[in-house]
């Protein structure tokens, strides 16, 4: 009997993550394709669509096709030829002006029959020209059609890339990003059911990462950030059940925005508990993430030259230190915790990330109420969740201490998911008092103990616990 109703919930979670998975993607992917985001940029994505589009001219020597029309952005060596070609061939080749850039030097965008495009691209010398980039018009800002976004690392572009591939318009660079999200919603909602089988849990995970206004935002927004925080989902869900694999995903994350390298710690960590050697629980998910960082940028170090990628890796990350000109609210850490400050991506329809801070406090809070209880199955994947958002929290801090003061709140999607899970944690605890008593008098025993070592009453021996 026992047997039957395991399989009966077991049969239960599946379908039902399904059926939020399913939901969760129809109603991001419809808001994508809404107008008027589904033809417009929303917040940062006017440099990491830009960079994705120079990325497949520049280093694959790939275009995106022509579906419905041909339009493409042309630019001049000179204005002097940029004239002259209006003036001389635009007729001949049935080029049509749509819009002539303001910042971007001696460029026009135009529509163009896909066959006078061929041509043009063909004569591109003949005709003065530096760059024929079919597809969707680039923002007004200056060297956006060479900018390839080196100070982020390359995957998270690649996945937008490869929309454009498909078709460069703006709700199709969004669906990558609502995919995978689909995936890691998925990943979790049944990860942190066969790990811990706990019922109660499972339910507050779905409902707090399903309602998650920062996940569910920048899920429909193609930016880097859902890339980086859905690997760090996969790989928390990977963490019960096989470390290496955990530590791939998180390699991932890391390769896709730096903001994922964060969780090496609570890796780190599990790895010391399983037995392994101070320098190796922090070098595999460090050289992890560094080999997959430089198999993945591998195209762009050989387009550029190795040493000229090092040099970009190397300012990029010192950019992450310094504070960045005028964009969203700044905010801080204390900020998220506080659920202060969002962060406006579009103003009608509004979009914008935010932190809910009776979450934040609660999952924080579980990172110290769940210790105790940390190696029990029904409260490991929340507690380590936990782990994962005072990581990341603390590593933020430290870029704030360090000179950013420009910190925005769209960056915590690498870490509400995970505030999420352990804020359910507590739920899960709030439905059986004996752990609740355990987990207190644990606190009990250690600041009792504390205070002793304070009078010099007993001496400190030290250990992984």
């Amino acid at each position: 009997m026992s047997e039957r109703l395991e399989k009966a919930k077991l049969l239960f979670v599946v379908l039902i993550s399904l059926a939020l998975t399913l939901n969760f993607f129809y109603e991001e992917y419809q808001f994508a394709q809404m107008e008027p985001v589904s033809h417009e940029y929303i917040g940062d994505e006017v440099w990491y669509t830009s960079a994705a589009r120079n990325i497949l001219r520049e280093v694959f020597n790939l275009y995106p096709p022509c579906v419905s029309g041909c339009n493409a952005t042309l630019q001049f060596n000179s204005a002097l030829n940029l004239s002259y070609f209006l003036l001389n061939y635009a007729g001949n080749y049935s080029v049509d002006v749509l819009y002539h850039y303001q910042k971007v030097e001696n460029a026009i965008y135009v529509s163009i029959p896909k066959d006078e495009l061929k041509e043009i691209m063909k004569k591109r010398d003949e005709l003065n020209l530096t760059i024929v980039q079919p597809g969707w018009k680039y923002p007004e800002q200056k060297g956006i059609l060479r900018y390839l976004n080196l100070e982020h690392p390359p995957l998270g572009k690649y996945f937008i890339a490869s929309a454009m591939l498909k078709e460069d318009v703006p709700w199709m660079w969004r669906v990558p990003g609502i995919a995978l999200a689909s995936i890691a919603l998925f990943s979790v909602l049944l990860g942190s059911y066969l790990a811990t089988r706990s019922l109660w849990l499972w339910v507050a995970i779905a409902l707090l990462i399903y309602h998650d206004v920062a996940f569910r935002t920048m899920s429909m927004v193609a930016m880097l950030d859902i890339y980086s925080a859905v690997f760090s989902m996969i790989s928390l869900a990977l963490l019960p059940f096989k470390v290496e694999l955990a530590i791939i995903a998180f390699a991932l994350a890391v390769s896709s925005k730096y903001t994922a390298a964060f969780y090496a710690l609570p890796i780190a960590y599990l790895l010391l508990k399983k037995g392994k050697s101070p320098l190796a629980s922090v070098a595999l998910p460090a050289l992890a993430a560094l080999i997959a960082f430089a198999l993945l940028s591998m195209p762009l170090a050989i387009k550029l030259g190795v040493t000229k990628w090092i040099t970009e890796v190397l300012n990029g990350l010192s950019w992450f230190t310094v504070s960045r000109p005028s964009g969203p609210p700044p905010a801080s850490p204390l900020d998220w915790i506080e659920g202060r400050v969002p962060s406006p991506l579009y103003i009608d329809p509004a979009v914008y990330s935010v932190t809910n801070a009776a979450i934040m406090k609660t999952a924080l809070l579980s990172f110290l109420i769940l210790y105790p209880l940390k190696d029990r199955r029904r409260y490991s994947l929340p507690w380590y969740a936990s782990f994962f958002l005072v990581s990341s929290l603390l590593g933020f801090e430290l870029l704030y201490l360090k000179g950013n003061k420009t910190l925005y709140t769209f960056y915590t999607v690498v870490f509400t998911p995970m505030a999420d899970i352990g804020a359910a944690g507590i739920v899960a605890l709030l439905t059986n008092f004996d752990d609740v008593a355990y987990s207190l008098e644990w606190w009990r025993r250690a600041v009792s103990l504390g205070w002793a070592l304070i009078k010099g009453e007993k001496r400190l021996k030290c250990e992984v616990i």
